[in-house]
Parts: C-alpha cells; structure tokens; sequence
C-alpha cells in the first residue's frame, strides 16, 4: 500500500513537470488581446533585385535583463535575470503584371525547438484579374481602422508567449486562408473607393500562452494544478483499488480454486489498470486540445469599406472561432480519469474554441490636426443568455482613438482606448465558469507619444497602458538609434505595477520589469 501511494505521488509530479513542455495552455480573459506594444512606424526595408525577384530579410538579437525578481527594483546588478533572443528572417518575392508571389521564413529558438511549421511565417500567391484580386497561401490579414488596436481583426491568433512585447503584426500567427478583393470600378453616389473583401480558413490556429516561464497566465497555473490534483486522486484511487485487491488475495489462499482464480484476476485487472493510469498520466496535458484539423473550425468573412466624403468607413462580418480556449471543468473531472484509463475519445475533451459571430464597423476621418479612428464589434457566441459555464457570454467592444502631430520637434502623440462589456455578466459563476474572475467592463487606455531627433537618426517614444477595472499600469520607454542604411540599435524597458493586488489583470507578472538593448540590421 505505501508503494501505491508513492508511485501515485510520483506520477503527480510528472504530470505536473509535463506541462512545461506540453503545448501551450490558451485560457485567460481578454488580457491585452489587441493593444500593441509599439505604436510608432516600423523602419521599412530595402531590398536586393534582380528582374523580377527581389530578396530581404533582417537579423535582430536581443539582450534582456528582468531588474526585480523579488519584487522590488533595486535589485544588485549581478542578481539580474537574463535573457537573449536571436532571431531572424528571410523574405522572397517574385511578381510581374499578372501574378506575384511571396514568401517569408522566419528563425528564432522557440520556433526551431516548438512550432517548427511557423518557419514558413507567410506565404502568398497573388494573381491580378482585373478589378479583382485573387490571393491563397499561408497569411495575416488585419482588418479594422484601428492604428495596432483591433476588436474586428479575428482570422489570425496571436503569441503571447512574450507577453505584449513584440510588435502587434509580429505577436499574429499567419494561418491558410483564400482572400477575395474586388475594387468597384465606379463610385456610386457618395460612396468612393469601394473595395469587396471575403476570406476563408480551413481551420483556425487558437492564441498561444507560455506553459511555462515568467509569463504564464494566472488561468494557466489554476488548470495545472487542478489537472494535476484531478489526476493524482484518481491513481491514488485506482492504487488503493489495487491495493485492496491483492490484499484479497491474500486473504483467500486457502479458499476454493474457483475463489482463488477469481481473486487472482480481480488483482490482476487492478494492477494492470493502475500500471495503465501511471503510465497515461505522462501525456495527458498533450492531449488536452481539440483537433483543429477539421473543417468545423473553418473560418469566414466579407467585408466592405469605402470612403464617404471625408470620412473613411466599412463594415464586416466574421464567422468562426474565438481563439481563446473556453473549458468545462465537470467534463474535466470525467476525462482526465477515462483518459488515464484508456477510454476517453474526441468528444470527452473538456477543452474547446467557442463558435463565434462577429458584426463589426469601423470608421476613420481627419479633423484638422486631429486624425479619428474608431472600431465596434458585437460578439455572438452560442450562450445567448449567459448562463453556460462552458462558453463564453455575448460581448460589444469597441476602439477609439486619435493622434496628431504637435508643433513641437516631429512630436506624435496617439491616445487610444479599448474597451469591452459583457453582457448577462450576472449569470457568470465566480468559480467554475470560463469568464470567472471578469469584470462586466473592461477598459485600457493605451499612449504612445514618439519624436524625431537629429534628422531622423533617433527615435525616442514612451507608451503606456492602464486598465481601469483592475488598477493596471504599463510603461514602455524605448530609443532607437539609426546608425547607417539598415542597421539600428535600441534601448527600452518595461515597468509594471498592480495597484490593487486582488483585482489585478497583471498581479502575477508585476516582477517582470525589464530594461533590455537590441541589435538589428535590415536588408
């Protein structure tokens, strides 16, 4: 019996040191799912040409330092936690008057060593017909007027592995998909520039989340550990099970043949079964997701936008899947043990991707100085009424902002918000329920004010984020200093701090404050 219950603990331990290389949990709330982390332009780069195609690409390594490990800055230089990122890309394209083709490879440690497939980071074949536009391949398309804010941009999920930090269009993971552009070749009444836009995905790629590592989410480590907890018990179960059946065994030795078989075989089966969970635990968090190889994860959409006098607008609508993982914890209390058994099939996961609607406009107009972009989306999930734990409610959100140039230096100052309101949020559980721990609102407001210093030779820019529900301050001063044609060097950093601990969004990451320099060279 005491052998059992070690080998039981033991098998614990090993499912919960699985997960940190299990693939990645996709749980959470709606944490910084759109805002950006740098809202200046991005440099654009040359590129080598010979006839038709051309070559480009860049190499960038980063060097981070995270500065307060214990929770308060001031830590000794040498207590520093570090953390070195070389990465690079590859880009080739080939075009004419009638078809183009692009394609881009993209290297970094955590693709060579996780998502081999992301090698390939886009792909595109592009034919030209006329006012249309055919394209296929591997893609990221962003809709919405939002300046690298989004509520109506749904076909590509994102990494959030590194948190906010990498740009928004370089946090999108690019996904298979046919995109159809018709531009109208005549205006019509007050309507310009109208363009026709559908696309569709065979499947979806669901939001990434670190398994393991200084940013985890906070839903992360509550299913590990209830996994963890969930399947100990029911070996721990099965151990005594066994347990007590060669103890009856034992018991009947000197009974009938027919008693001592039966006993023999009872044992038997209970060991068995319980050698079968110990060894099933070691992949049970890889086997936690749904397939979405199928076509029931299929994603489409059609979109319109056209210019009205002066005013830039559109509307969309999407139809798919929302790419954060929505969970039945009393379908987990039954699969992790039929897993463990050896009897658990697709339909018992108790993890999966919402069906999702989503009806979307957008808007963008210049008022002197002022530039005006706005998005709104209402969100229509299959919980109408709000009261299954297991999807997540309707929502309306929203983006609005604006930037303008200030008659001092080259100064940009861009202020957006970003906000969403659940609704029927009063039938949500406070445990148990895919949106526990939400707020009914949830508002950030998002700055970034960006300069140009010695004839465009430095960059100096300060962005922060603040959510209101949860007391949340971000602040991310970066410089960047254009040496020659292609090669840059960067300074930034990130400070974070949770006002009200209990409430927060970011409670858990609040020692991850990091100063970090960058190299970069584009070609």
């Amino acid at each position: 019996m005491k052998r059992t219950k070690i080998l039981a603990l033991l098998a614990a331990a090993a499912l919960c040191t699985s997960f940190a290389t299990a693939q990645d949990m996709d749980f959470g709330d709606d944490f910084g799912s759109d805002f950006g982390s740098d809202f200046g332009d991005s440099s654009s780069s040359s590129s080598f040409s010979a006839t038709a195609l051309s070559i480009n690409g860049e190499a960038q390594i980063n060097f981070r330092a995270y500065v307060d490990d214990e929770g308060t800055i001031g830590l000794p230089i040498d207590e520093w936690s570090t953390w070195v990122d070389p990465k690079g890309k590859l880009g080739l394209n080939y075009s004419n008057d009638a078809v183009s083709a692009d394609v881009k490879f993209a290297l970094s440690k955590d693709i060579i060593t996780d998502y081999k497939s992301d090698i390939i980071d886009e792909l595109t074949l592009e034919a030209y017909l006329g006012n249309f536009v055919i394209q296929a391949g591997k893609m990221k398309v962003v809709w919405g007027k939002g300046d690298k804010l989004h509520v109506i941009d749904n076909f590509n999920a994102n990494d959030y592995k590194d948190f906010l930090i990498p740009d928004y269009i370089d946090r999108r993971l690019s996904e298979p998909m046919v995109r159809v552009l018709y531009n109208a070749p005549n205006d019509v009444g007050p309507f310009t520039s109208n363009r026709f836009e559908l696309v569709w995905t065979p499947f979806i790629t669901a939001d990434r989340y670190a398994s393991s590592g200084r940013w985890v989410p906070t839903q992360v480590k509550e299913l590990k550990n209830e996994l963890t907890k969930t399947a100990g018990e029911a070996i721990v179960t099965q151990g005594i099970a066994a347990g007590t059946a060669n103890a009856k065994l034992a018991s009947v030795k000197n009974s009938s043949e027919n008693d001592i078989l039966s006993a023999k075989n009872e044992a038997t089966q209970a060991q068995d079964l319980y050698t079968k969970m110990l060894s099933n635990s070691s992949s049970l968090a890889d086997d936690l997701y749904p397939d979405l190889y199928q076509l029931k994860y299929m994603q489409a959409g059609a979109r319109f936008t056209t210019t009205t006098g002066s005013w830039d607008w559109g509307v969309s609508y999407y139809f798919g899947r929302d790419k954060r993982a929505s969970f039945d914890y009393n379908k987990m209390y039954i699969y992790v043990p039929k897993y463990l058994k050896g009897k658990a099939n697709e339909d018992d996961k108790f993890i999966d991707y919402d069906f999702l609607q989503v009806f979307g406009i957008e808007a963008a107009k210049t008022f002197g100085a002022y530039n005006f972009r706005a998005e709104a989306a209402y969100n229509l999930t299959q919980d109408i009424a709000g009261d299954d734990p297991a999807v997540h409610n309707n929502s309306v959100a929203w983006v609005f902002g604006f930037d303008r140039d200030l008659p001092i230096s080259e100064l940009n100052f861009n202020l957006q918000t970003q906000g969403k309101y659940i609704l029927n949020h009063d039938e949500i559980k406070k445990s148990g329920d895919t949106e526990s721990n939400t707020y009914e609102t949830d508002n950030k407001l998002v700055l970034n004010i960006s300069d140009n210093l010695a004839h465009g030779k430095l960059k100096p820019e300060i962005s922060a984020i603040y959510g209101f529900e949860h007391f949340d301050l971000i602040i991310m001063p970066k410089i960047t200093w254009y040496v020659s044609d292609g090669l840059e060097f960067s300074a930034n950093g990130m400070y974070m701090q949770s006002f009200i601990k209990n409430r927060s969004e970011f409670g858990d990451w609040h020692n991850n404050s990091f100063v970090q320099i960058a190299a970069k060279y584009t070609f």
